[in-house]
């Protein structure tokens, strides 16, 4: 438990050092755009890399790929149930902000800084998460208002995500641990540095893209959608802890996933 909260701490001292160095004008919210794509192109894929290989895959690691694609879809058709009495564009955030999960950005960040062994367990859930969240939620949610008047188009979402380096990494290690394969940890020791760097690098960009500033009249919006994100999370995450036959570290995962903020929040 000391070794969590201490790397909590040192998280949120990276955050509030980006958020101050903002304030002081010595970085500004553009430099994240910079940050970001080090953090997508080199330090994540870095840190999957490592973090998956040798992985021997078995059925749970099929049953979080599923969770994580299912758990989406619920919680974005439960969006749409709970706004179905506001305006199309209030409805629209509802659906976005209670479902997706932050895995790149946030969760393998700060789960690799002190149980990278938990890792691999991460990434399968993203898998089926990073269907919906590059471009599936978008895709129901512009559908469910009516402005998008030709259904889904499979070869934009996959487009997406087969432009986005992390996702491409998960597809080739998955392949990889079907035929049982791995690299040799020693290929691999050129990359460290870049994986080291991932979870300074990521809570770094999370900082600067941080804005606290709301349209007028919109802060009871976002507390009604805050609310019923982590009521949601709070129940899912007790189902899971209570009633679901799995290992204790998968629950650890599962209820570290529900509790971070959604992608579209960040």
């Amino acid at each position: 438990m000391t070794t969590i909260l201490l790397n909590a701490l040192s998280i949120l001292l990276v955050l509030f050092l980006a958020l101050l160095l903002k304030k002081i004008g010595l970085l500004r919210q553009e430099d994240g755009d910079l940050t970001s794509k080090l953090v997508v192109y080199l330090t994540l894929p870095a840190t999957i890399l490592i973090g998956v290989n040798h992985t021997k895959l078995s059925g749970i690691f099929f049953i979080l790929m599923f969770m994580g694609l299912f758990s989406n879809l619920f919680l974005v058709f439960l969006g749409k149930f709970i706004g179905r009495k506001a305006s199309v564009e209030e409805r629209g955030l509802y659906m976005f902000d209670l479902s997706g999960y932050n895995i790149g950005n946030f969760s393998i960040p700060f789960v690799s800084s002190f149980f990278p062994a938990a890792i691999p367990f991460l990434a399968m859930f993203d898998m089926g998460n990073s269907l919906m969240v590059t471009g599936t939620t978008q895709a129901i949610v512009e559908l469910s208002s009516g402005r998008k008047k030709h259904g889904f188009i499979l070869q934009e979402i996959f487009g997406v995500l087969f432009r986005n380096p992390p996702f491409v990494v998960y597809i080739f290690m998955f392949i990889l641990a079907i035929f049982g394969l791995s690299f040799p940890d020693d290929w691999l020791i050129p990359i460290r540095p870049l994986a080291n760097a991932n979870t300074l690098l990521s809570i770094f960009t999370i900082g600067l893209f941080m804005e606290f500033r709301l349209p007028k009249g919109k802060l009871k919006l976002l507390l009604k959608i805050l609310t019923w994100r982590y009521l949601l999370a709070f129940i899912l995450a007790s189902l899971v802890y209570f009633f679901a036959p799995f290992p204790a570290i998968i629950k650890e995962v599962l209820l570290l996933i529900f509790f971070v903020l959604c992608p579209f929040c960040t």
